[in-house]
């Protein structure tokens, strides 16, 4: 049985990013099968902030009114997407209010795993890690790429994207050289999964 400073010593904290259709579920599902990581989906804690009596909560509403509510008094995130994405400024806005408050969870959460000390890997994943300030809560940084036609058709058949659709929203996120700007090392996952499974386990060791 290991002593706790050997279970400190094998916990490791992943950051996970990449853009739309890269694959990002597939390869959190094989971490979490294969190597028993604990997964954290900041899109995730994002949405469970904006419950009501949560943090996000009230400040979305103060900022937004109740006009992005539904009838439950819930957050009607579609709506909440259309009034933010009509700019630029509107984003920043929103980021600026929700991104602390992710990151204060997602610590939370790697705080109270990390007592419990049952896995070794923790993943948080985020197209938005860097933005979120959530690189520096990693030990290292993978960036999950995917070229731009694999990444299409998937969206296409997974989503039922248009093509143009597909284009608009990868516009919107980073580039390829920004991604591998801030990444520690790179999996390529255009191709056969069982490929994207031995980079896995090469860089795992």
């Amino acid at each position: 049985m290991k002593n706790n400073d050997e279970k400190e010593n094998t916990f490791k904290i992943i950051g996970l990013t990449g853009g739309v259709g890269a694959g990002k579920s597939s390869v959190l599902a094989w971490l979490k099968e294969a190597y028993g990581a604990h997964i954290i989906v900041t899109d995730e804690v994002g949405h469970r902030l904006m419950e009501p009596g949560k943090a996000s909560y009230e400040r979305l509403v103060d900022a937004y009114g109740t006009d992005i509510l539904g009838e439950d008094g819930t957050i009607l995130r579609d709506k909440l997407a259309k009034i933010v994405f009509q700019n630029e400024e509107s984003v920043k806005k929103v980021n600026e209010m929700v991104h602390p408050l992710v990151k204060t969870e997602v610590e939370r959460e790697i705080a109270s795993v990390r007592m419990l000390g049952e896995v070794s890997y923790v993943v948080v994943e985020s197209a938005l890690l860097k933005e979120g300030g959530l690189t520096e809560c990693c030990d290292e940084i993978w960036y999950l790429y995917a070229s731009t036609e694999v990444r299409i058709q998937r969206l296409m058949s997974s989503r039922g994207y248009t093509k143009e659709r597909c284009l608009s929203v990868m516009d919107r996120q980073l580039s390829d050289t920004a991604f591998r700007e801030i990444a520690d090392a790179v999996i390529d996952n255009s191709g056969d999964f069982d490929d994207t499974k031995r980079q896995i386990a090469r860089l795992l060791g």
